[in-house]
């Protein structure tokens, strides 16, 4: 008879979501502040911040200091600070699409020849194939048209 093993899940470090930089500051009003012991402490309280989308965090070492932040480097004005270090989640430093692009957080909007990239909800150039739940999308982007999805 096969050996089953208990249904646990394992999971990684959870720095390992993160990329790490040392010596970076990030400017940026839209931040919380928190005392932490270490990295993965900090990192747990931007994966929980509730008062905005949280793309990275910095970590003083000597301050024992947290600043969860809505905005990375590639958003923001960045100069060296010796005493810090810049984790930024690296699903928002994507540059590609994976699929059909629902999952995209970059920050490219145009192609690789220089075209603007199409909105989701948009129906030209061309109409996506995508059914519903992406015909759906205008009304996050506009709440005062008629919506086939109320």
């Amino acid at each position: 008879m096969p050996y089953s093993f208990p249904s646990t899940v394992v999971k990684g470090d959870i720095l390992d979501d993160y990329l790490r930089t040392d010596g970076v500051w990030i400017l940026t009003r839209n931040k919380q502040f928190y005392k932490t012991n270490n990295e993965k402490e900090c990192a747990e309280k931007c994966e929980a911040e509730g008062n905005f989308n949280c793309r990275a965090f910095l970590f003083t070492r000597k301050k024992l200091q947290c600043l969860t932040l809505a905005e990375n480097a590639k958003m923001t004005v960045t100069f060296n600070s010796t005493d810090a270090v810049l984790f930024e989640k690296k699903i928002y430093l994507l540059q590609c699409k994976k699929g059909i692009g629902k999952d995209y957080r970059g920050t490219e909007a145009k192609t690789w020849r220089g075209i603007p990239c199409q909105m989701w909800a948009e129906k030209t150039p061309h109409n996506p194939k995508y059914g519903l739940i992406y015909d759906c999308l205008h009304v996050v982007l506009n709440l005062f048209h008629a919506s086939p999805c109320v």
